[in-house]
Order: structure tokens, then sequence, then C-alpha cells
């Protein structure tokens, strides 16, 4: 029997408040997601390989040349959200901050990436690039500081105080001048070991205490001992092996030097010259957390086995109580016994 036209208009109007009461509620809450997502501030880091920062300057096709822009210094407060929106102005680089939750996030030229983090209690954390996007890729990191309550102006405000800031090793390592064509093997080792970057994670005179949030070990170890690690255990048996290494490498030379337990000697050496090119991630405590944002790459992609014969030579001339300072040019290192 064919329905009436009262009944089917109560069949529509029925469907149409059973609609309604789904879709009204859900447009009243994607407009008040929207409300607060946009009362969210935001706060725009770029990445500059060049200078080796991420800046909250603005970088526009129209002053991209420069090489003045400053590093950020976001000063965020506990319990409020802010909004990252993290660019590139030239590679492909990859934004982590991992104390406050955010693993490494890849950032490509031209196609900006928004986080949101949420700071849960006070301090100074880190920030890094951990994708080696450069020269400079090792200096590429940066703090937050999050404080209780605005008691500033914080949208207003140019970031943490230079005083605050915590020291970066080997600032601006990547200018470092070679030293002169005779200056001997450990000058070049030197120089490596801060043209490279190595400066950055194990520190001035090589004296360690970087901090690496989320690894097993919290710093990045020093690497001044290593004389003793490689059962070196007075200045004079260092300084035998260091012209070994002068002939060239411990596999080839014709005669072994006269160094106590020299087998044992040149087999913790070789072992350490293949970490250093093979590399290493470093283990996290929580494989459930981001991963530690500062490991050693593999460095046979970039130094010869020379090269690394250097580095560790530079590094059996340090103290082994670790007295070890670098000289005041950035292209020298010296070490005090």
């Amino acid at each position: 029997m064919t329905a009436s036209i009262g009944e089917r208009v109560a069949v529509l109007a029925v469907a149409a408040a059973l609609v309604a009461a789904v879709v009204i509620p859900l447009r009243i809450e994607t407009a008040r997601r929207d409300a607060r997502e946009s009362s969210i501030r935001t706060l725009e880091l770029t990445g500059l390989m060049r200078q080796g920062i991420w800046t909250d300057e603005r970088v526009t096709a129209a002053n991209a040349w420069r090489d003045d822009f400053r590093p950020a210094r976001p000063v965020l407060v506990v319990g409020e959200p802010v909004r990252l929106r993290l660019a590139s102005a030239d590679v492909v680089h990859a934004f982590a901050l991992p104390d406050l939750g955010v693993a490494p996030v890849e950032v490509d030229p031209g196609r900006p990436v928004e986080v949101v983090v949420v700071p849960r209690e006070a301090g100074v954390f880190p920030f890094y690039c951990t994708t080696v996007c450069g020269d400079a890729h090792f200096g590429m990191r940066g703090v937050v500081r999050v404080i209780e309550s605005p008691g500033v102006q914080v949208a207003e405000s140019p970031g943490v105080a230079a005083a605050s800031i915590p020291a970066t090793p080997g600032r601006d390592y990547w200018r470092a001048e070679a030293p002169p064509d005779d200056a001997g093997m450990v000058a070049q080792g030197a120089w490596i070991f801060r043209r490279q970057g190595c400066v950055t994670c194990h520190g001035e005179g090589a004296a360690g205490g970087v901090a690496n949030p989320g690894a097993m070990n919290a710093t990045v170890p020093a690497l001044a001992d290593l004389a003793r690690r490689t059962f070196l255990f007075t200045s004079a048996d260092a300084a035998s092996l260091v012209r070994a290494l002068e002939q060239g490498p411990l596999t080839a030379l014709d005669q072994a030097p006269e160094i106590p337990l020299y087998a044992v000697v040149k087999k913790q050496y070789l072992a350490t010259h293949q970490l250093v090119a093979s590399g290493r991630i470093a283990a996290p405590m929580d494989p459930t957390s981001p991963p530690p944002p500062l490991e050693m790459p593999a460095w046979e992609a970039r130094l010869t086995g020379r090269d690394i014969d250097s580095v560790l030579a530079y590094l059996l001339t340090l103290s082994q109580d670790r007295t070890a300072t670098a000289a005041a040019g950035p292209g020298s290192i010296t070490s005090k016994e």
C-alpha cells in the first residue's frame, strides 16, 4: 500500500532529526577544536645549513642569502601548548627535541611540518638537527627555555638570555683553519677533530661531558683517556705509539715498537680505529622513547685511514688526567702534561 504524503513527511522529519543529532555535535566539536588550535601560539623555526642554526627569524627567497640570522632561543610556559612550525631553507633537516617528546621529524625544503608540544616542567632543554645536512651539522643545536609562568611577555620575548645558554663546544668548528703541511700528524689530527665536529660531542680537549638525552650513557664519553684505554700507562709509551703511527699503519710496520704488551696495545688500537670508521649508534635508555640525538657516524665515508690515525694520535697525546686544554685559536689544540 502506498504511503501517504503525511507519512513520507514524517519519515523524512525523523531522518533529518537523526542526521542533525549526529552532524551538529560533530560540527560543534570541530569548531571548538579549531578554536583551540587557533589559540595555540605558533613558533617558527627554520633550519639553515650554512650557519648551522635553527632561526626564529623569517627566511624568504629575498633574504636567504644572509649569513647573520639569529639562533632561535624559544621561551615556553609550563602547561601551555605551543605549535612548532618547522621549515628548511636549504636541504633536508631533522628536528628533535627529546626532552619534550619530539622524536626526529624530517623537514624537507619548502614543506613545513607542524608539531604541538606541551611542556610539563621548567628547565632548559636542547634541540638538535639529527640528519647530517652539511659541514655545520654537528653545531646545529639550540635550547628551549621553559618557565613556570609568563612573568615576561613570552610572545614578544627574543628568547633565552645568551648568558643562560649552556656553552656548546667547538663553536664555528667548520671554519677551523688547517695547520701548515709540515705541522705533523698530531697537529693534523687536532685539526680534523675540530673541523669534522668531533669536538661538539666529545668536548674541548676531548674531555667529554656533553649531554645525550635518552642515551644509556647520559653523556658522550671522554676520549682524553684513550692512551689508558689502549693499555698505554705512561706518556713515553703513548709517544712511542704515536711515532709508530707517523711511519704508517700499524698493520704495515716492519718492526714492532718497544712498548710493553704491544700485541694487546695493537689489538685495542685497531679495534678503536675500526669503531671510528664504522660509527656507533647510542643505545637508548628506553627503547620506546625517541632515539638519542647524538650518534657517531661512520667516518670511513668522510675520512681516510690516515686521517683516522691522525685523530687517534692526537688523542693519545692528551694528558691521561684530562688536563688537556684547547689553544686560543680554533685551528690548533695543545695539551698539558
